[in-house]
């Protein structure tokens, strides 16, 4: 089911990273509409297309439709262009939001059309670097049975690896990369904080973290979760624990409760890695969980 035309509503990074490479990989461009005739007119320039400012005039001459607009204008793009039968039967319209799933395309699939959410689990602060780092991205895939088997075709002209999911599970899919991404960045900010209040100055904090940050990042990549944990918990060092906790309820009472429920699951992942035996985590737990802590 090889499908080699291509539209973009919304030229933001992702779409026009996603777009230069497939160009690249045989894919032909129909052009591009954007919300912004400036965004419109960088975007064309990267891509050497056409603009447009009514997505039907992309839409009806693209096999494979790509809604690439911030998550909030996603299903209302799509039933604007539906209004106006800018779909046909047997094209694929796919959106690429992590949080959202196909079912934002009903009305394409009303037209006949076969949908699919298109995920990359990748950052994209620019489409330049969006660009060099798509190889080797894993794509979540998920919608109509048709619309993934050309996702997977897709993904792989990007030099990704595809991975499928339940519509049903998609939340609990983005769930997991926000934690994953934006919740490390949290607790990074966490740790600096707590750097911060120890004496080391924030702009020294990052810098002494980073080596053992890119260690940690290093040794997760060579032996994966959880046999890349280490620390006082998975050595079941309780005395550590309890002076972490005394200064912590002291100088940063408001952290105690975040710091005692991290543990407590860092804790589930060193009895999964088979260090931390029965006793000490039981010691662990208790205190952990001491009431007079809080």
């Amino acid at each position: 089911m090889t499908m080699k035309s291509i539209g973009i509503i919304g030229a933001g990074n992702v779409g026009v990273a996603m777009a230069l490479a497939l160009k690249n990989n045989g894919y032909s461009l129909t052009g591009l509409c954007c919300r912004t005739n400036e965004s419109a007119q960088h975007s064309a320039a990267i891509l050497d297309t056409g603009q447009f400012t009514d997505p039907v005039e992309i839409t009806h001459r693209a096999d494979i439709v790509f809604i690439t607009t911030p998550d909030s204008y996603i299903e209302e793009v799509c039933q604007q262009i539906a209004s106006k039968e800018g779909f046909f039967k047997g094209q694929i319209v796919l959106h690429t939001s992590g949080a959202h799933t196909s079912r934002l395309l009903e009305t394409a699939r009303e037209s006949g059309a076969f949908v699919l959410s298109m995920h990359p689990l990748q950052t994209f602060p620019s489409a330049e670097t969006g660009l060099q780092n798509l190889p080797g991205t894993y794509f979540t895939l998920e919608g109509d049975e048709e619309a993934v088997q050309v996702g997977q075709e897709i993904v792989t002209a990007l030099g990704g690896n595809a991975l499928t999911i339940s519509t049903e599970m998609k939340p609990l899919y983005h769930a997991a990369a926000c934690v994953s991404c934006n919740y490390f960045v949290s607790l990074l900010d966490l740790g600096l904080k707590m750097m911060e209040v120890s004496g080391v100055p924030r702009e020294q904090a990052l810098p002494a973290l980073m080596p053992l940050i890119e260690g940690t990042l290093a040794n997760i990549k060579k032996v994966g979760v959880p046999r890349a944990l280490t620390g006082p918990i998975d050595r079941g060092d309780v005395d550590t624990i309890s002076s972490h906790m005394e200064l912590i309820k002291n100088e940063m009472p408001h952290i105690l409760e975040l710091y005692c429920q991290l543990g407590n699951y860092t804790a589930l992942v060193a009895n999964e890695k088979g260090t931390l035996s029965a006793e000490s985590r039981h010691k662990i737990k208790n205190v952990l969980e001491t009431e007079e802590i809080f």
